[in-house]
């Protein structure tokens, strides 16, 4: 793919977003001009450590922020549609039916006291606007969809009679039922057993091909994103440092951060050495360091890395914010070939 991108191809555009966070001890700047896209029909990750900003971008999309933050500055386009200038009743007309979320716990994403079948029809109806009979048949048949076993009688039973995977399939029927465009899933397996989230997973990335929509997958699985995604934006301290096709950045990231990521990924392949860490810790938001968040951590900062580096496209549908990230990739290949 070129470096000229295909707007029309370009479901979701977050461009230059600030979102922050009002507390005692100070602003907090969770997203410093985030920009990234989710095109049609594809399954996008967001990837970084705990703290970079991802749940941040998808509450910020759906305008879902607690109370003490704002999106300050920047656009959120979907389908050309700036969200963040939308009523708050515009913006109830596109949560659920056009962009819809997973999220990260079922068990207190769902009500303990009602029903499968109250908490899924009363939704149905309210969003495509069919009588309780016909929004009970779509949920079963979602139900069923997403591989619960009895769909027509469990219906009727509550959360706490289901187990952690099913309840996940609850969400992602409950979601879908709606036939959004785009799926937004918040670490979707972070509180399933091992055994299981291969099982939702492989259930999310089926029914995204099947139903025609888009994915933003939101992890820092990085084992999830190479088995499920066909891009990825990786995050770093509330910015995206680069971005590209999954398989493309896999086999040759180029970002120092996105290198050491990769690098601390347990592999039979490495043997039985020391794992890679990454220096240093995550930095603080409400008092970040200046320039490129990754420099105090970052084995190749030089002072040019004090100042804010840009975006880059570097080709291969690849983008970068990064000043050395040419003559670290030299050094990489010479050291590859060395070899």
């Amino acid at each position: 793919m070129s470096d000229v991108e295909d707007e029309s191809n370009k479901l979701l555009e977050v461009v230059n977003l600030y979102t922050y966070f009002r507390t005692e001890s100070g602003i907090v700047k969770a997203l410093d001009g985030v920009t990234f896209d989710v095109r049609k029909n594809e399954a996008v990750a967001i990837v970084g450590e705990s703290g970079c900003g991802k749940t941040v971008t998808a509450q910020s999309i759906l305008r879902i922020l607690p109370k003490n933050g704002e999106s300050v500055e920047g656009e959120i386009n979907y389908m050309g549609v700036d969200l963040l200038k939308l009523t708050s009743k515009q913006m109830r007309t596109v949560r659920g039916k056009e962009i819809a979320l997973l999220f990260q716990d079922p068990l207190s994403a769902l009500n303990p006291v009602f029903t499968i079948a109250r908490q899924m029809t009363d939704v149905i109806s309210l969003h495509r606007q069919v009588d309780v009979e016909e929004a009970r048949q779509i949920a079963i048949d979602m139900m069923n969809r997403v591989g619960i076993p009895e769909a027509e009688t469990r219906i009727d039973d509550y959360p706490h009679q289901y187990s952690g995977g099913m309840r996940q399939r609850i969400l992602i029927a409950r979601a879908l039922s709606l036939e959004p465009t785009l799926l937004l899933a918040d670490e979707p397996t972070t509180a399933l057993d091992v055994t299981i989230q291969a099982q939702v997973l492989d259930i999310i990335r089926s029914m995204q091909k099947d139903m025609g929509l888009s994915l933003m997958l939101i992890t820092h699985d990085l084992g999830v994103v190479r088995e499920t995604t066909d891009r990825v934006h990786i995050f770093y301290g509330g910015r995206v440092v680069e971005s590209g096709p999954t398989a493309n950045l896999f086999l040759n990231p180029k970002h120092p951060y996105t290198i050491a990521l990769l690098e601390s990924i347990p592999s039979f392949k490495k043997g039985k050495g020391k794992l890679a860490t990454i220096p240093g810790v995550v930095p603080q938001l409400i008092n970040p360091p200046i320039g490129c968040r990754f420099h105090p951590r970052c084995v190749y900062a030089t002072d040019i890395c004090k100042t804010r580096p840009p975006i880059e496209f570097i080709g291969d549908d690849r983008k970068i914010a990064c000043f050395h990230w040419k003559e670290i990739d030299e050094q990489r290949m010479k050291n590859k070939g060395s070899k």
